[in-house]
């Protein structure tokens, strides 16, 4: 009987390890298969913001890339309106709208505003020990999968961060773009600034050194202005005339013209180049008039289609040089083509 023991033993045993190692494998197939295909994500450039709160940032707009699937417009729109929110700080408290958290959810010590706060439950109360990110990032997942599954569905197709950041408000926040709440150009130009950080904006595609060179510095006064005065200079020497960004065209026709330089007016996707200043009017990046009277200016580095990057100066209020990546629209008044060399 022993015998018999011992060699069924001997027969079983591989079979048991072979069947063993097909189920482990099968396993870590599995597991990788669960993965998400969504690298680790990292900045680069100058963020809008730094220390703790660039932090926040990336955890934030990584798990929404990881987690909800958004696109990187996406998830740049979410970050610009969770800065408008509470400049990204997960306990930042409002106690007279009785809100609180990353984006400012009701519940906080009133229910003035609803009690979203405490919906998916780990968020106890007014315990601040909960009101930390992670839970946040599990309340958000919660909302997103649930009732505010249109967001969700709006931002992972999203190819605009500038748009993202305005569906996102508006479905995801409930505040009507028309309200001043919105501030509807600070959130358009801090979605560009979070898109450009992190999927760096103009790396690919033509660079120009005299910006390169000033690129994270203040130039002039600070204003988008004094870069696209600084950089005509540079190349014709003299200084641009005028007080509006939005008028750099016609108020500087003559001078250009004066010296090689081809002015276009009302200018079409098709006509945007490499090394052209460029004058917004009134729209998505220079935002509306009783936000911002004077435009807003920069110099196209780069163009693919209806995309373009940039070199721009005070976007958001941040006043050294940036890049950024920008998409043609009508508010553009003007540009500039420099004489070729």
């Amino acid at each position: 009987m022993k015998k018999i023991v011992l060699i069924l033993a001997g027969v079983l045993t591989p079979v048991f390890l072979f069947f063993g190692l097909v189920l482990v494998l099968l396993g870590s197939m599995l597991s990788i298969g669960s993965q998400e295909d969504v690298p680790e994500i990292t900045g680069g450039g100058s963020p809008p913001v730094t220390g703790e709160a660039l932090k926040v940032a990336t955890k934030t707009y990584q798990h929404l890339m990881k987690e909800q699937h958004f696109t990187p417009e996406g998830a740049s729109g979410a970050l610009a309106v969770g800065q408008r929110e509470s400049n990204l700080d997960p306990k930042a408290i409002n106690p007279a709208g009785g809100v609180a958290g990353l984006f400012q959810w009701s519940g906080w010590g009133s229910f003035i505003n609803g009690n979203r706060i405490h919906a998916e439950g780990s968020i106890k109360g007014m315990d601040l020990s909960t009101l930390t990110l992670d839970n946040e990032l599990k309340l958000l997942d919660y909302e997103l999968n649930g009732s505010y599954s249109k967001v969700k569905d709006l931002l992972s197709k999203s190819k605009d961060p500038v748009q993202a950041a305005k569906d996102w408000s508006l479905y995801y926040e409930g505040v009507s773009l028309s309200d001043g709440q919105s501030k509807i150009e600070m959130i358009s130009q801090l979605a560009n600034q979070w898109y450009a950080y992190f999927n760096g904006a103009a790396s690919s595609g033509g660079d120009i050194k005299m910006l390169n060179d000033v690129l994270g510095k203040k130039v002039g006064s600070g204003q988008c202005y004094a870069l696209s005065d600084y950089y005509v200079h540079s190349i014709s020497g003299f200084h641009l005339q005028g007080l509006c960004a939005f008028n750099i065209g016609s108020d500087n026709f003559s001078s250009f013209t004066s010296h090689g330089w081809k002015v276009i007016m009302k200018p079409k996707a098709s006509d945007l180049v490499a090394g052209a200043v460029i004058n917004w009017g009134f729209g998505p990046v220079a935002g509306s008039v009783s936000e911002n009277p004077y435009g807003h200016t920069g110099v196209i580095s780069s163009v693919k289609g209806n995309s373009f990057s940039t070199y721009e100066q005070n976007v958001g209020g941040v006043q050294i040089v940036q890049k950024m990546n920008r998409t043609w629209d009508s508010s553009i008044t003007s540009i500039a083509i420099p004489p070729k060399k």
